[in-house]
């Protein structure tokens, strides 16, 4: 297995809504979903190439989906461990309706749309640290140009590429460790290990027309085709998002230093396992 790890540094407060949630109760996960990451440099990666990000508001009818490609999984990015990171809770106005236009017309119409409160979540971190793997290194030197490039992150927020690791060779172990990214409960509890100090979410995974790889790299990633997305899975997962001493024993693809991807993680994402 091979991987690029990137490193993104935020420019202020981002909100990554948890679906389903309360119209008046926006929370926000505490890192960036693995969909969401694959949205986001799907977007860089046509930056890159000079097109123009494409348009996908919620009012338009069946708007299309830009993702990566099968080929590549994104895998969620998430606080790095070292740098202060924690939700903050707010209020803000909010239309009542989810298919509205005139919030940000320039002329307002007298006969406005009615306002409410909502309570808002805001993820603040100083860095977050994101992994893209693949079964083969060609085509992930592509991850590596989208360095310094940036774009809408969530339903709230912005980001750049900081920095763009090499394409790293990644081993398959069976070890005790803190996994790096979200880790599919599926598999901790068919490990019967008691491990706590994991945080658990409902996510989502693409679930893809066809998930056979294209034979070039640049397909559906430097090119403005939307993506065969024919809906969304829904999965459970547990975050650790701090090392508590009693790290679950899994199967990883690891460089045996900093970075252990589930190997759960990534049979979900490619729909071999459905949790």
């Amino acid at each position: 297995m091979y991987c690029v790890k990137l490193t993104l540094q935020p420019t202020a407060g981002m909100t990554f809504r948890i679906l389903p949630g309360s119209i008046l109760n926006i929370a926000t996960y505490p890192f960036v979903p693995p969909t969401t990451l694959s949205g986001f440099l799907r977007r860089l990666g046509m930056l890159s190439v000079g097109l123009e990000l494409p348009e996908t508001r919620i009012n338009k009818e069946n708007p299309p989906t830009y993702a990566l490609p099968p080929r590549y999984l994104a895998l969620g990015a998430y606080p790095a461990r070292e740098s202060w990171c924690g939700v903050h809770r707010t209020y803000r106005k909010g239309m009542r309706e989810f298919n509205h236009d005139s919030f940000s017309k320039i002329y307002q119409e007298k006969d406005r749309a009615n306002f409410q409160l909502h309570t808002w979540e805001y993820l603040i971190t100083e860095e977050l640290v994101g992994y893209v793997v693949s079964d083969m290194p060609e085509g992930l030197e592509h991850f590596q140009d989208l360095e310094a490039y940036g774009c809408k992150l969530g339903k709230e927020g912005f980001a750049f590429v900081a920095e763009a690791s090499e394409i790293l060779e990644l081993q398959r172990a069976t070890v005790a460790a803190m996994p790096s990214t979200v880790l599919p409960m599926e598999a901790l509890l068919q490990s019967n290990q008691i491990v706590g100090g994991c945080d658990i979410y409902n996510l989502y995974r693409y679930q893809h027309f066809s998930d056979s790889p294209s034979d070039s790299d640049q397909s559906g990633f430097l090119d403005s085709e939307p993506s065969d997305i024919e809906g969304f899975i829904p999965f459970v997962a547990g975050y650790f998002s701090q090392d508590l001493g009693n790290p679950p024993m899994l199967e990883y693809y690891t460089d045996h230093e900093d970075i252990y991807i589930p190997l759960a993680l990534v049979n979900l994402l490619r729909g071999e396992v459905h949790a």
